[in-house]
């Protein structure tokens, strides 16, 4: 198990960094101007109803019915077929009605010449979505046979790619390179993944010979059986994001400053929070009590680490911004825009990294009943604050601070709450008492510190001890789960 969780985590690690780099530049070219609310608003309108169907929750069923299959290809081809038409409605759709939905989303603030750029952003957008579909089609399979190397390499070559076509912006400044970098990135990465498994892939299609029309509509039928809870919560999900982008886009320049506030709080998150919940899933076995320990261990690790975080990122908030993204066209403007919602997001993303961990755990124990009746209940809680909040007239930012708040911590309340896994023995241990002491005794020192001493150096400081806690914690980690 540690194996497969070096390999996810070293490439994740290296993706992401890349990622954050990409961030620092478009930050330094655009700044939260008009072009990048497009970009954002666009890869939100294309991504928002692609991941409904070929995010997370495709890859919790998919993973466990892959491995109870006794004729694979047929399930993969099968699934493969139906993800790829609806990936095709969709493109068609976004496509035909680019001017209709940006026109919906877009406020009076945005002239006519805005909104024009911004529909054939979204255009170009589109053209990426049959390659995305199959991008992760292909890394799914991969993750049922515990092949986690290319789910990493994907992030990263994914990163590379959108890194090298946004420099170079910077030689033929040409807005339209932007969105056109999506597109680029999964070709690239679907290109290289069909030469690197060609031999498999060609078995795949050769057995396509052989699927009949029956088939696949009684391998879909009993999948979707299955996948249909799934699909419910997280169309709720989806909404949710929509809804939050386009109350982001009443005001100019939110919608490119909310987005550098998550990824300060969302890379960290998905390097922690992600590799362990996959690999947790894949291994998962309630009748081994090995494994089920192993399990408890890693959301204890989550958990007590996520907080530590939480308090680093809240401490040091404005000192990160200012040394990521002060430079170039992010001016104080920008800064005041960024720092006007990270706070909310900060204490949102806590409770966010959790419950990624606790929805394997309750897919991988088939609760997903369960689980989408917690989801729908936080978000329909969260839609009601929204609304409520923009009819009384509040700042966008509160609003969407606020309720995203809300709708995480009423699911981490719920969900650990109605967990059936036996803590008792993990909480009584050694592991959990050391890293709960690491971790308790670095939030006390920083928040000591943080209130006697405003000095910049101070929070870089707060920053370095806050990464050994978090070395030393995965270390008992590694010992633990080894």
């Amino acid at each position: 198990m540690i194996n497969s969780l070096k390999n996810l985590l070293y490439s994740n690690f290296i993706g992401k960094v890349l990622g954050f780099l990409r961030e620092i530049l478009l930050a330094y070219i655009f700044g939260t101007g008009s072009i990048i609310d497009f970009f954002r608003l666009c890869n939100s309108l294309v991504l928002t109803p692609l991941n409904l169907f070929v995010g997370n929750s495709l890859q919790q069923v998919f993973i466990p019915n892959y491995k109870k299959k006794d004729n694979k290809i047929q399930f993969v081809l099968s699934i493969s077929i139906m993800i790829l038409i609806l990936s095709i409605i969709l493109c068609l759709i976004l496509f035909i009605f680019a001017g209709e939905i940006i026109e919906s989303f877009l406020g009076a603030e945005y002239s006519d010449g805005e909104v024009h750029i911004a529909t054939n952003f979204l255009k170009i957008f589109t053209l990426g979505i049959p390659f995305y579909v199959l991008n992760w089609m292909i890394i799914y399979t991969l993750n049922s046979n515990k092949n986690f190397k290319e789910n990493g390499r994907n992030i990263l070559n994914f990163n590379l790619v959108l890194i090298g076509v946004t420099a170079i912006f910077l030689l033929f400044p040409n807005v339209y390179l932007i969105p056109a970098s999506f597109v680029l990135a999964n070709i690239f990465i679907v290109i290289q993944l069909c030469y690197k498994y060609s031999k498999k892939i060609k078995r795949a299609l050769r057995s396509l010979k052989k699927l009949t029309f029956a088939l696949v509509f009684s391998e879909n039928r009993s999948f979707l059986s299955l996948w249909m809870p799934l699909l419910v919560y997280s169309l709720f999900m989806q909404i949710y994001i929509l809804v939050e982008r386009w109350l982001l886009s009443k005001e100019k320049g939110l919608i490119a400053a909310s987005e550098y506030a998550k990824v300060i709080i969302d890379t960290p998150i998905f390097l922690l929070t992600l590799p362990l919940a996959t690999i947790g899933l894949t291994y998962f076995n309630r009748n081994e009590r090995s494994i089920t320990n192993k399990i408890v261990s890693m959301l204890f690790f989550v958990t007590l680490i996520s907080i530590s975080l939480t308090s680093m990122l809240y401490m040091n908030q404005e000192s990160i911004i200012r040394m990521l993204y002060y430079r170039g066209n992010f001016d104080e403007e920008s800064l005041t825009l960024v720092l006007s919602i990270l706070k909310f997001y900060i204490i949102g993303f806590a409770f966010f990294s959790v419950n990624t961990f606790l929805y394997r755990i309750y897919n991988a124990e088939l609760r997903n009943k369960e689980l989408s009746l917690v989801i729908i209940s936080a978000h329909i809680i969260a839609f009601i604050f929204m609304i409520v909040c923009y009819q009384l007239g509040y700042k966008v930012n509160i609003i969407v601070g606020y309720s995203f708040i809300i709708l995480n911590a009423i699911q981490f309340f719920i969900l650990i709450c109605r967990i059936r896994l036996n803590i008792r023995s993990v909480v009584r241990s050694a592991f959990f008492k050391k890293l709960l002491l690491i971790n308790i005794v670095y939030v006390l020192i920083g928040f000591l510190i943080y209130n006697l001493n405003e000095n910049q150096y101070i929070h870089y400081l707060l920053i370095m001890l806050w990464i050994t806690v978090f070395l030393y914690s995965a270390y008992i980690l590694k010992k633990e789960v080894d």
